[in-house]
């Protein structure tokens, strides 16, 4: 995200798929004007989506909780479709997905383990498949994982960590989906068990993990680093404050951009950046409005759009520019909104949707940011 919330963290690595779009958009002439404007509404309200860009440039939100309160998930998910700007329902999936863990599978399938359901906190996996518009279960994770990231590694599997199960306790555990043999197996666990932590895939293949909630709802400041090729756990050096329900954004550079979150205190203004050749972390400023269950996405001139959030679904924004380590205004979204689903689709513009609003009515609604 990754993800975005935070759960979507799978990379966006179809980058001459989105610039073949992009070709396509401006020469039809249906480009966006820089700025904030307003889109279609999702065919239904949504907020706690699992939100991801799909490789034909498409957005998909799966799942979320819908306009009822005794209800936890939705059994569908919406696609936008830059082409037609127009959402779409999909079929119905095989379970109900509130925060769930969503991942691209290098095949441009879309997995979806986890999270909040109808019954509980699931175990449950499946597939959507793009191209025929249908779900497929496949094995269920090793147990029950919510407030978990799913996160898609170099070789085409996809790593689970942490999370909450049934009694709410942060795990230690990790696990592998391989869709080759269609299995998942354990992997080596943490050393702190963390829920609503965020997850990076490094640009050498090592996955970042950092803060999270541990035991006792006590907010971390520590981070752990994943290497898939060894199967093996390290320390990473801790961040500056504790946090949780932040986002983790990788640039250019490699190096690692942190925003807001949970601090002891509540939503927090700081911002830091993670150097993997030094291990080290560094401040990156400070926000104009402090915030978390925001949305942050990756522009395509390499800037970090950050957007929303609680308290009170706000509708402020910023962009981090990694080469002058400067934050400035990209003004305000048509609708304050928190733990929206947000993708970049494929002509690089950004799409969020859905979301609370400051009186906690769930919402169908769209925004778009383009450069």
């Amino acid at each position: 995200m990754s993800k975005t919330h935070h759960r979507a963290t799978t990379p966006f690595r179809r980058l001459y798929t989105a610039c073949a779009v992009a070709a396509c958009f401006a020469a039809t002439g249906m480009v966006h004007a820089a700025g904030w404007s307003v889109g279609p509404n999702m065919t239904n309200v949504r907020a706690g989506a699992g939100s991801i860009t799909l490789a034909d440039g498409r957005v998909m939100l799966v799942g979320g909780m819908d306009a009822r309160r005794s209800a936890f998930a939705y059994y569908t998910a919406d696609i936008y479709n830059p082409s037609t700007n127009a959402w779409t329902q999909t079929g119905y999936s095989n379970a109900s997905h509130y925060l769930p863990g969503i991942a691209l599978l290098q095949n441009g399938k879309v997995l979806i383990a986890g999270g909040l359901g109808a019954s509980g906190i699931e175990p449950t996996a499946e597939v959507y498949n793009p191209a025929n518009n249908t779900w497929a279960i496949v094995p269920s994770l090793s147990q029950n994982r919510w407030a978990h990231t799913l996160t898609t590694l170099q070789n085409g599997e996809v790593l689970a960590v942490g999370g909450v199960i049934t009694n709410g306790t942060p795990q230690t555990t990790v696990e592998r989906y391989n869709p080759t043999t269609n299995t998942w197996t354990l992997a080596a666990p943490m050393a702190v068990g963390r829920r609503d932590h965020a997850a990076t895939l490094l640009a050498d293949g090592r996955v970042l993990i950092s803060g999270g909630e541990g035991v006792g709802w006590v907010r971390l400041q520590s981070a752990e680093i994943y290497d898939p090729a060894t199967n093996t756990w390290s320390a990473a050096s801790p961040m500056t404050v504790v946090r949780s329900y932040h986002t983790s954004t990788r640039l250019s550079n490699g190096d690692v951009l942190v925003v807001g979150g949970a601090g002891n205190n509540g939503p927090i203004t700081g911002t830091e950046r993670y150097s993997p050749s030094t291990n080290s972390w560094s401040s990156a400023g400070t926000l104009a409005v402090a915030r978390q269950q925001h949305a942050a996405l990756t522009l395509p001139s390499g800037k970090v759009l950050v957007a929303g959030g609680t308290p009170s679904a706000n509708s402020t924004a910023q962009i981090y520019d990694p080469a002058s380590g400067a934050w400035s205004s990209a003004g305000n979204m048509p609708q304050g909104r928190s733990l929206p689903g947000a993708a970049v689709d494929g002509t690089g513009k950004v799409v969020i949707a859905g979301g609370t609003n400051s009186a906690y009515v769930r919402l169908s609604s769209t925004d778009f940011y383009t450069e």
